[in-house]
């Protein structure tokens, strides 16, 4: 089960869907628990849990004005690392080992980096299936914003019940609500 929740950041005005997934440590097929030491080589134990973040861009990221896609990617990779940043701090006060994915290179932004690097397409195309990969060069298509859409990653030891207040809280505070998904 997956859960997600869309909703406009009051600060940015930005549209936000995140999903949270937990994840099967038992599933030996999954790529991020087979590989964790080349991704992740300081960690000693498997995620738990998996944070989609997508951002809807103000134009679609599909080839067509290269100029003014790579100013989108870098605005929205701007917001992606201040919220980023402000979760990791909240997850390290409370003793949490999370881990914030740089959706432009694939590497960890605080952890030593790996030997391989995280393909953040590939995960979520596996993990979300109403997700698509382009297919004409890279991206994503949105079940709602088509190519509109910048995906971001964070990962964590903890639950989903413990990430849930420290993603976003100021959404939370406010009465924010979700649903699952199977």
């Amino acid at each position: 089960m997956v859960f997600k929740t869309t909703f406009t950041d009051s600060e940015t005005k930005l549209n936000l869907d995140l999903y949270i997934q937990s994840f099967d440590v038992d599933d030996e097929g999954e790529y991020i628990i087979q590989h964790r030491e080349e991704l992740l080589p300081d960690w000693v134990a498997p995620p738990q849990t998996m944070i989609f973040i997508f951002f809807q861009c103000q134009c679609p990221l599909d080839g067509t004005d290269l100029a003014q896609e790579q100013l989108e990617k870098d605005r929205l990779l701007s917001k992606f690392n201040q919220l980023g940043l402000s979760f990791y701090a909240a997850c390290s006060n409370r003793g949490i080992v999370s881990e914030i994915i740089c959706p432009k290179n694939g590497f960890p932004q605080y952890s030593r980096k790996g030997k391989n690097i995280f393909s953040i397409q590939t995960i979520v195309v596996r993990h979300l299936p109403l997700f698509k990969k382009a297919t004409q060069g890279c991206g994503l298509i949105h079940p709602s914003w088509g190519r509109a859409v910048y995906p971001c990653l964070i990962l964590s030891l903890a639950s989903e019940e413990q990430i849930k207040p420290l993603i976003c809280p100021g959404f939370w505070r406010r009465g924010g609500q979700g649903h699952l998904e199977a």
